[in-house]
């Protein structure tokens, strides 16, 4: 049994949400509450807790303020945040402190209750799947379940890969997929905070950059400006403080350069590194080789031309990087199984 605690200074939210939510369906169950962070930590002090939901914004003792206790006092005690909306930076420097979740309280009535404790016990226990709630194995409702737990496993896999923030393809392909599947708003929400947080000890953006989004389409927009916004810093730093910086700052001079002749020694030179370290780093961040990923570069260039000029293929080939057109066709099969006559072709039938 998860034995959990409520910290919240609204005595009504904090009633509400200890009678709304399914405790028992998920092996938990509520041992007590609390109005602010001193109140909760001397509730620990005599009671065992397993699990904390705690609202960001509290007197005496804050709900960031208890976090930042219960990591050196309570390692093992895990916590869920309540916040609202607007409460984004915070949500996000509670992400890196380790919390499982977050509710936000405008949207608690709108929200799924199962699928929250759900969620939540299963980042506990590290299920796949949560028993107990799901339909029994002969409901027509069990597949249609465990398909949208399939499509959002690939889903967060693909974005907490980071390949999306320096393979356009992959990032188009994922916008696609994400906005294609039926998920909720809330928890698309949720993961981009958590992958942001990570991205952020990294990337530290030079201005406040708030997300206005409220459904998956404006969500995953912001997610596209966001990584523009990093590339533009990226682009524009002269450092070179790590190596993840090192690669994107590789992968935008990639995207200059493609037309010309270049090779892992040039950009490994650009960015300071050595050609067998570099070349080893490239692969692991961005899930493709050098060669690999410059070819990519090239034929996506090559797509923008044959989709927006009436040059003739030559042209086209030359222009990003290949004096042998035969040898770009090839090339241009091998990725998209098109030619690029049957890719302009087929990019103008579809203006009709």
């Amino acid at each position: 049994m998860i034995r959990v605690l409520i910290v919240d200074d609204d005595k009504l939210a904090r009633k509400g949400l200890i009678s709304i939510m399914p405790w028992s369906n998920h092996d938990m169950m509520v041992v007590g509450e609390a109005a602010n962070g001193a109140k909760a930590l001397e509730f620990m002090e005599t009671h065992e807790v397993d699990l904390m939901f705690v609202d960001l914004s509290m007197p005496v003792m804050s709900g960031m303020e208890l976090l930042q206790v219960m990591r050196q006092r309570f390692p093992d005690l895990r916590a869920v945040i309540l916040s609202f909306h607007e409460e984004f930076e915070n949500v996000q420097t509670a992400y890196r402190m380790g919390v499982l979740d977050y509710i936000s309280k405008v949207r608690l009535e709108s929200e799924d209750d199962e699928q929250i404790l759900k969620r939540i016990r299963q980042q506990m226990t590290g299920e796949r799947l949560e028993r107990t709630v799901k339909p029994p194995a002969s409901s027509p409702g069990q597949n249609t379940c465990s398909q949208e737990e399939e499509e959002w496993s690939r889903l967060e896999q693909g974005w907490r890969s980071h390949y999306w923030l320096y393979n356009e393809s992959v990032f188009q392909r994922l916008c696609k997929q994400t906005v294609e599947t039926k998920i909720s708003f809330r928890r698309l929400e949720g993961l981009f905070m958590r992958v942001l947080s990570q991205m952020e000890t990294v990337f530290e953006l030079d201005a406040d950059f708030r997300s206005e989004a409220n459904d998956v389409r404006s969500a995953v927009e912001w997610m596209r400006d966001y990584r523009n916004r990093v590339y533009a810093q990226v682009g524009t730093s002269t450092h070179f403080t790590n190596t993840t910086n090192s690669i994107l700052k590789a992968v935008l001079f990639i995207r200059e350069q493609a037309s010309n002749t270049l090779h892992a020694e040039n950009v490994a030179d650009h960015v300071h590194m050595s050609r067998s370290y570099f070349s080893q780093c490239f692969k692991k961040l961005t899930g493709s080789t050098f060669n690999d990923y410059l070819k990519q570069e090239r034929i996506r260039a090559a797509e923008r031309l044959l989709s927006e000029t009436n040059q003739s293929i030559a042209w086209v080939a030359h222009a990003v990087g290949y004096n042998d057109s035969k040898y770009f066709s090839q090339l241009f099969y091998e990725q998209t199984r098109l030619l690029p006559s049957e890719f302009r072709a087929q990019f103008h039938r579809g203006d009709d």
